[in-house]
C-alpha cells in the first residue's frame, strides 16, 4: 500500500475518532479491508441490484441520494467531502417499489466500506456501536433539517434556509440536482436565483 493510499485511509480514522478512540486493533482492520474508489461523474455508487450495500467516505466530489418516480429522478440528500454515506447495511426485508440509489454528481473519490468489514467491526469493537450511534444521531439530524426545508412552502424561503445551513451546495450542486433536492422545478430555482437578494 503506497503512502497516498494510507494517508487517504487515515482521512476515515480520524472521522471516527472525532466520535470515539479508535483502538489500533480495529485501525489495522480498516486500513487493510477498505480500498479507494473513485467513481465518474453519473456513475452509481449503489445501484438498483445492491442488496447488501457498501458504504463510503467521500474524500473528494459530491453524491446524491435519489429515488426513481416514473421517468423522473427525485434528489432526497446531497452529500460532499469528509462524510460517510451510504444506505443500509442490512438486507432489505421488503422488496421497494422505488430503491434508493446513489450517484456520482462530479467525479468523485472515496473509501469504500465493505458491508462485510461493517458487520465485523460492530461485531469486534464496541467503540463501532458508538460510532454507530453518533454517526445515526448525525444522520437523523440532517433528514429533519431536510424534512424541514422541503415543507417550508414558499420556494423563495427554502432557497434562504438551504443558503444559511448547506451553502456549499448553492455554488456547487447542478441546478436540475439542486432543484429537485429543493422540490421545485429547474425553472423556478434558476428564477429565484437571479432575484435573489443578499
Amino acid at each position: 500500500m503506497n503512502k497516498q493510499t494510507l494517508d487517504e485511509k487515515r482521512q476515515l480514522i480520524r472521522y471516527f475518532s472525532e466520535y470515539c478512540d479508535v483502538p489500533i486493533e480495529m485501525e489495522n482492520l480498516i486500513i487493510k479491508e477498505t480500498a479507494i474508489k473513485h467513481f465518474k461523474k453519473r456513475k452509481h455508487l449503489i445501484g438498483p441490484l445492491d442488496d447488501l450495500p457498501d458504504m463510503y467516505f467521500i474524500l473528494s466530489g459530491a453524491v446524491r441520494g435519489f429515488a426513481k418516480d416514473d421517468d423522473e429522478e427525485v434528489t432526497t440528500w446531497l452529500s460532499t467531502e469528509g462524510r460517510i454515506v451510504g444506505l443500509t447495511v442490512y438486507p432489505k426485508q421488503f422488496k421497494e417499489d422505488k430503491p434508493q440509489l446513489i450517484d456520482a454528481i462530479e467525479d468523485t473519490r472515496t473509501i469504500q466500506i465493505p458491508n462485510a468489514l461493517i458487520r465485523t467491526l460492530f461485531a469486534l469493537f464496541p467503540e463501532m456501536s458508538i460510532i454507530g450511534r453518533k454517526l445515526l444521531w448525525l444522520h437523523y439530524h440532517e433528514a429533519e433539517e431536510r424534512n424541514l426545508l422541503i415543507r417550508l412552502a414558499k420556494g423563495e424561503k427554502r432557497l434562504k434556509r438551504l443558503l444559511e445551513i448547506q451553502p456549499d451546495f448553492y455554488y456547487r450542486i447542478p441546478l436540475k440536482h439542486l432543484a429537485s433536492y429543493l422540490g421545485m422545478r429547474t425553472e423556478t430555482l434558476s428564477r429565484l436565483r437571479t432575484n435573489l437578494t443578499f
